[in-house]
């Protein structure tokens, strides 16, 4: 019993809440803190929906013959026959008509040999007779410079580059007239 005693004597009622003085700063500072994170995560939010939503018009793609025209005249201005770099000339002479012919005949060109691509060509109405023969003359001595190890001059060189821009021109889609409309 005189354990339960002692036991009791030491039971004793709960203090008040005790309320400390001072200042609200720190629990200011941290819901401000807090605020300015939502507020900077909203404006994150809506910044990035509003840029996935604006439309910024675009030029339209450019026609397989613009490419090959400024293909042409950025070869014609590295001015690579008078130092003496005819391989790489008409390596790049071929290449752009290849790639030309690519886009608009939808040829796999510049993955075919010369023999492969010609005698595609034969079977194909892609291009009119004039520009089948015109295009196998060119790519004939563009092969023979690359692989045969053919000298050609000066003058031969502005030739191909002018059968390039033929081969371009000739072969450019024509752009279809708006039809009128008989206004009644």
């Amino acid at each position: 019993m005189t354990v339960l005693f002692a036991l009791a004597a030491d039971i004793r009622d709960i203090k008040p809440p005790v309320y400390f003085k001072g200042s609200y700063f720190f629990l200011i500072l941290l819901a401000t803190a807090g605020a300015l994170a939502l507020i900077a995560f909203l404006a994150n939010f809506l910044y990035k929906k509003y840029k996935k939503n604006k439309t910024i018009p675009l030029a339209p793609p450019k026609t397989p013959y613009e490419i090959a025209c400024e293909a042409l005249s950025r070869l014609k201005s590295q001015d690579l026959p008078s130092h003496g770099k005819m391989k790489e000339y008409y390596s790049g002479l071929s290449g752009i008509v290849r790639v030309y012919t690519e886009g608009r005949f939808a040829i796999r060109a510049p993955e075919m040999t010369t023999e492969e691509f010609l005698h595609f060509l034969r079977n194909s109405d892609a291009l009119s007779g004039p520009h089948k023969n015109l295009l196998k003359e060119f790519l004939v001595l563009c092969d023979a410079v690359k692989f045969a190890k053919y000298g050609p001059s000066r003058k031969e060189s502005g030739e191909s580059m002018i059968s390039a821009k033929k081969i371009i021109d000739e072969t450019k889609p024509v752009p279809k007239e708006p039809e009128e409309v008989a206004v009644v």
